[in-house]
């Protein structure tokens, strides 16, 4: 960042003057404030700054009240605290409350440049970070708008979309929790003729059911206890634009009467209020309950499902979209090596292939998840069985094969002609070889462990082999020694 916007604050007028010369004569543009309440006024009145060097002790409002005030106000703009009393508690609370990092008084003008250049270069990356994933999500948004798969039901649900999208028609999407519900709702969206308006999506399993009505439909002032101000709801808020309630089977009774109205006659009073207010917006939900069921058993009310199940789209598990697993993960990982900069990282085919098998309970959420982990903590240039999280592991190791604890039989488990379960004979014999031995490896030192309550010198001796050597292979398979204390303690 060749030249950059700097507000610097204290109340020593010498020394801010001193900041300003070192700053400027490095190329940056610096704006003074004399205190903390004047700083927050040129916040608001000028541009965003890219750095804010503050002080920590001042009369009135303190660096560390500023510092919590820029971030009430959502500003992503990194913070360096100026101090005179610096101790390790004074760093520790500003690292919490979001500081980049703070500078000891008296500084000199070699130690200011360098916490100004690490601040800015963060600031630098943030933006490179926020322009890649903008660029990737509109890649996304191109390609079958984020939905990505090859297997028949996948197809038959673009194609639904297609049909669907550009009509006014309610939908209701269901399927277990991370099928990509919302991914769903996000594509009928951007096929309207309301993509150029708001998608308010909706949790209503995460408001408490007491504060649903006025969020969704606002209150007036006076209308409860602590309503102070009147208060638009999440309904105004998706006007002209497409509103996504997930989990709509967590509403109460009291609230779908009035989603129903709103529903039916395009109108609602917020909460305290007595004008009936008109709002025009397309209502898309989401549950991964059975809301047939739930009326049935009288939690939901039949006519709001009849309004609400106009097209119905079913989001098959993971699971049974198998064939879509390989593609799912290049996706992802394409996506995340771009944003964190290791375009070279590649997937073995092996681990891809024993991915394939894994059941995904966690569903797509699950796989993308997985892939930011491999992404993030693998050290070498292709991902392999010990980059995978241990939990997806350890799923793998109990598939493929089954070696979580030692035979009690002196005979091999057979898979037919003698030979044990868990060998892939469909693959070639090479790339069957070097999965075996990848999960046989990981399978032994764990169940070893497992079976000497994570004591490795007590396992070195009962696998014949020196202590050295169980800890290069707990290395490898990324098994740190805390690790099994705490997992065969427990």
């Amino acid at each position: 960042m060749s030249q950059a916007h700097i507000l610097a604050i204290d109340d020593e007028p010498e020394l801010l003057e001193s900041i300003r010369k070192i700053l400027s004569r490095a190329g940056h543009r610096v704006t003074t404030a004399a205190s903390a309440e004047e700083g927050l006024l040129r916040l608001q009145r000028s541009d965003e700054p890219d750095l804010i060097l503050t002080d920590l002790m001042m009369p009135g409002i303190g660096g560390m009240e500023l510092l919590k005030s820029v971030r009430k106000k959502k500003l992503d703009v990194p913070v360096v605290l100026m101090t005179a009393f610096a101790t390790v508690e004074t760093a520790v609370q500003a690292i919490k409350e979001g500081a980049f990092d703070y500078v000891s008084k008296p500084f000199t003008a070699d130690q200011l440049q360098v916490v100004t250049r690490r601040a800015l270069d963060m600031r630098r990356l943030t933006n490179e970070n926020r322009r890649l994933r903008a660029q990737l999500g509109a890649q996304v948004e191109s390609k079958d708008h984020g939905i990505v798969g090859e297997s028949g039901s996948i197809r038959r649900i673009r194609e639904l979309l297609r049909r669907v999208g550009p009509t006014p028609l309610g939908v209701l999407i269901t399927g277990e929790s991370g099928t990509g519900k919302e991914v769903i709702a996000q594509a009928l969206h951007r096929l309207s003729a309301r993509a150029d308006k708001p998608f308010i999506p909706v949790d209503c399993a995460a408001i408490p059911a007491n504060l649903m009505e006025s969020e969704l439909f606002g209150h007036e002032k006076g209308a409860f206890t602590g309503a102070a101000n009147l208060r638009k709801g999440l309904v105004e808020a998706a006007e002209g634009g497409t509103f996504f309630l997930d989990e709509i089977g967590e509403l109460d009774p009291p609230v779908q009467v009035k989603l129903l109205r709103l529903l039916q006659e395009g109108e609602f009073r917020r909460v305290g209020g007595t004008r009936m207010m008109h709002s025009d917006l397309r209502v898309v939900a989401a549950t991964n309950r059975d809301l047939e069921q739930a009326v049935k058993d009288g939690r939901f009310r039949e006519d709001l499902f009849h309004r609400l199940n106009v097209v119905h789209i079913v989001l098959p598990p993971l699971r049974e979209r198998g064939e879509d697993v390989a593609l799912l993960i290049k996706f992802f990982m394409e996506r995340e090596c771009t944003v964190s900069g290791r375009s070279d990282l590649r997937i073995s085919p092996d681990v891809l292939e024993a991915l394939g098998r894994y059941r995904w309970p966690g569903n797509v959420r699950e796989l993308v998840n997985c892939v930011r982990y491999m992404v993030g903590l693998s050290a070498g240039p292709i991902i392999n069985m010990a980059d995978l999280p241990p939990r997806i592991r350890d799923a793998i190791v109990r598939i493929t094969p089954s070696l979580a604890a030692p035979q009690t039989s002196a005979a091999p488990a057979s898979g037919g002609g003698g030979l044990p379960v868990g060998i892939h004979y469909e693959l070639p014999y090479k790339k069957a070889k070097r999965l075996w031995l990848e999960v046989f490896e990981f399978a032994y030192i764990s169940a070893l462990l497992k079976k000497h309550n994570g004591n490795i010198s007590h396992a070195a001796r009962a696998a014949g082999i020196d202590r050295k050597s169980i800890q290069r292979l707990m290395k490898r398979n990324e098994m740190s020694t805390s690790d099994m204390e705490s997992d065969f303690n427990e």
